[in-house]
């Protein structure tokens, strides 16, 4: 099967572009949101969900591009090299807030359970943050 991509765009209640950078590119910032922990070393990012001691999923993925207040695109280390996903920080003149723009890619008969989990991150991004 090949790959769709699924593009999501979120609203922040954010005018501060630093605070949106941290969020989505440092380690701190993605286990505010993402996983429940978040190492990086030499341009690669180990996210984990669940806890160590139990049962617990843990992927890496290569940092492909970084931009400062722009964008951050990611590869799994374990999937073939046409896909990646990508989290961007677009400013809008209209509400002058910032829209976070998710690309990522998934099979199409989980591309509802892709976009579920992008809807659990943005709930849990608000619950913690508020933005």
């Amino acid at each position: 099967m090949t790959k769709e991509k699924l593009y999501i765009e979120h609203e922040l209640k954010s005018r501060s572009e630093n605070i949106i950078w941290q969020l989505i590119s440092t380690e701190t910032g993605l286990q505010n949101w993402i996983a429940d922990s978040v190492s990086e070393q030499e341009g690669k990012i180990t996210f984990t969900w669940g806890q160590d001691w139990a049962i617990h999923e843990q992927r890496t993925a290569i940092i492909v591009e970084r931009v400062k207040n722009s964008h951050i695109r990611f590869h799994w280390e374990d999937e073939d090299d046409d896909f990646y996903w990508e989290m961007r920080m677009v400013y809008s003149d209209l509400t002058n807030d910032y829209i976070l723009q998710v690309t990522d890619f998934a099979e199409p008969d989980d591309m509802e359970m892709l976009k579920s989990i992008w809807d659990k991150n943005f709930e849990t991004l608000y619950r913690v943050t508020g933005l």
